[in-house]
């Protein structure tokens, strides 16, 4: 009896896979809906750093400097949804066991592979094409990205803190992308805080991960069993003060003086804020996710960009002087 009813549950577990697999969408317009949903535009956000070497080198609004970051922008956010794209097809079996992936457009069987892959090609063939527009050399950055992307979904990502590691290489590579885009150098504390706000972010998706799926964290991905909130804890005790001092000495070191010291509170507060947050819910979501939903994260890094723009373009500095001689002309 006992081997007959092990039997019965192997089968109903098969049939209960089987039937989280739905039928390919017919419908035009569910079609459009399920594709956008596929190439994740809302995680496109992440790429906005290509935009940050032109902000503090003073010359985004400069006309051509602007266009080529857009460009480049854009470029990253063909290529992501490319690897995105590979990742689902990769992952389309696993994903069909997550509470969460499972409703994804190739886990779910609304997209076939072919298409899935087809779009995927689009992409990238889109992001190389644009790279090209803007400089050779954003070329270069987006195949890198390309290759290591592939490499995190085949190899790394089954190994404990590679695959935390190549999320923020991947981030640095979007950053000199960009410093590429725009002409500009990359200061190397500016790459240092992106590597480390990175590597901060992805421990945090592992953690959410892991209190998420709980027991079942081992059959997703055998490697989130190493991340537990005890380990991540210790991790970050070493990733956060180097993310602030490397912060603190880029911008004690900036081409604008102490000024964008006033910037170090922002980074401070949004560390902070996003630990707060997942302490508090074992669904806090991904960094991409909490950015569109908590609007204490959403009103930090809007201070911190004009905060930033106002002491790159003089406009800080400015106030104080004229505030100053304001009052010395009171007394």
């Amino acid at each position: 009896m006992v081997g007959g009813d092990l039997g019965v549950t192997e089968v109903n577990t098969q049939a209960e896979n089987q039937t989280n697999v739905a039928a390919e969408s017919s419908d035009p317009l569910e079609k459009i809906r399920l594709i956008l949903k596929l190439i994740r535009p809302k995680q496109w956000a992440k790429n906005l750093i290509v935009f940050a070497p032109a902000l503090f080198s003073g010359k985004i609004f400069e006309p051509a400097t602007l266009s080529a970051a857009s460009l480049c922008f854009v470029a990253f956010c063909m290529c992501a949804s490319a690897v995105y794209i590979v990742n689902d097809v990769l992952d389309c079996k696993s994903d069909r066991l997550h509470p969460r992936k499972k409703n994804r457009p190739v886990a779910s069987g609304k997209i076939s592979v072919p298409l899935a892959l087809s779009l995927g090609v689009i992409c990238a063939a889109a992001a190389l094409g644009i790279g090209f527009l803007v400089r050779p050399t954003v070329d270069v950055f987006l195949l890198v990205y390309f290759v290591l992307m592939m490499f995190y979904a085949l190899v790394l990502k089954h190994y404990v803190l590679l695959d935390v590691f190549a999320i923020a290489a991947g981030f640095v590579l979007r950053a000199a992308g960009g410093a590429a885009a725009a002409g500009v150098e990359s200061s190397g504390w500016f790459l240092a805080c992106t590597s480390f706000g990175a590597l901060f972010l992805g421990l945090e998706k592992r953690r959410q991960e892991t209190m998420l799926l709980k027991d079942d964290a081992a059959s997703h991905r055998k490697t989130l069993n190493a991340y537990s909130p005890e380990l991540v804890d210790r991790m970050e005790a070493v990733i956060v003060p180097s993310l602030v001092t490397c912060y603190a000495f880029y911008t004690f070191q900036s081409y604008h003086g102490q000024w964008m010291m006033l910037t170090l509170p922002f980074v401070l507060y949004g560390v902070m804020r996003y630990q707060v947050l997942s302490v508090k819910s074992d669904d806090t979501g991904a960094p991409d996710e909490v950015l569109w939903k908590d609007r204490g994260i959403q009103v930090t890094l809007l201070l911190w960009v004009l905060t930033s723009a106002g002491v790159v373009y003089g406009v800080i500095p400015k106030f104080f002087q004229m505030t100053s001689a304001f009052l010395d002309g009171l007394r």
